[in-house]
């Protein structure tokens, strides 16, 4: 259980690099941001799906 609480600490930490790097993408390059918005919601989805892969398994040991 100690193992578990060691490693949780960096599920919030994991998604939140991509709303941050769109947001500042909207804001410094709009117009380039746009063109690239599959790319930003690739990262996303990404990154949300390894910290519910993460999550899931710390939940279940």
């Amino acid at each position: 259980m100690e193992q578990t609480y060691q490693s949780a600490w960096i599920i919030p930490f994991l998604p939140l690099p991509a709303p941050m790097l769109i947001g500042m993408g909207l804001i410094l390059f709009p117009t380039a941001t746009k063109d690239l918005r599959r790319m930003w919601a690739f990262t996303s989805i990404l990154l949300l799906s390894i910290v519910m892969i993460f999550s899931t398994n710390l939940s279940i040991s």
